[in-house]
């Protein structure tokens, strides 16, 4: 072979490679917060979730009630007090105030936990159908368009019909 024609031969292969691994690289899209939607076991989440939701709001409600009688109390008291139970009352309610606020941001943890706990079990078993038809079909990358991070996903494939079937949701 001649300089030239090894030459010609290298530049040949250097255009079409480029073209010929963008056809073999497939691309798949998926909703991933569609798909988390149409889990069976989802609406059992949801459910413990808002029990879960309620029973922390009636420890708060609670507490506020105590709070509203404490201050009730101690103003329908205010002119029969001496200034050292005046002082205990503020105090007193003082702390239940900041009871209640430590209450309220321990509830806030409590929820965000117990719906990381509830979703971890949907996330893995998402994930491995996901990664399980990824494989299955040749895609090498999966968008979630879920969450916006993906502008424009046309030449890809919608992989929610095959993680569906899958996961066994109709």
């Amino acid at each position: 072979m001649t300089m030239k024609n090894l030459v010609l031969a290298l530049a040949l292969a250097l255009t079409t490679t480029p073209a010929a691994l963008a056809q073999t690289t497939k691309l798949g899209h998926i909703d991933r917060q569609q798909l988390m939607l149409l889990l069976p076991e989802r609406k059992d989440a949801e459910a413990k979730m808002q029990a879960f939701a309620k029973t922390l709001d009636e420890r708060l409600k609670a507490m506020g009630a105590e709070y509203e009688a404490k201050v009730a109390d101690a103003q329908s008291r205010a002119e029969s007090m001496t200034q050292t139970e005046k002082e205990i009352a503020v105090r007193e309610i003082g702390e239940l105030e900041q009871r209640i606020q430590a209450a309220q941001e321990k509830a806030q943890q409590d929820l965000a936990k117990q719906e990381e706990e509830l979703l971890k079990p949907m996330v893995d078993r998402t994930n491995a159908a996901i990664a399980d038809v990824a494989a299955a079909n040749n895609f090498a990358y999966v968008f979630d368009v879920s969450t916006g991070s993906v502008l424009y996903y046309q030449k890809g494939e919608d992989i929610l019909p095959l993680v569906k079937a899958k996961l066994g949701i109709q």
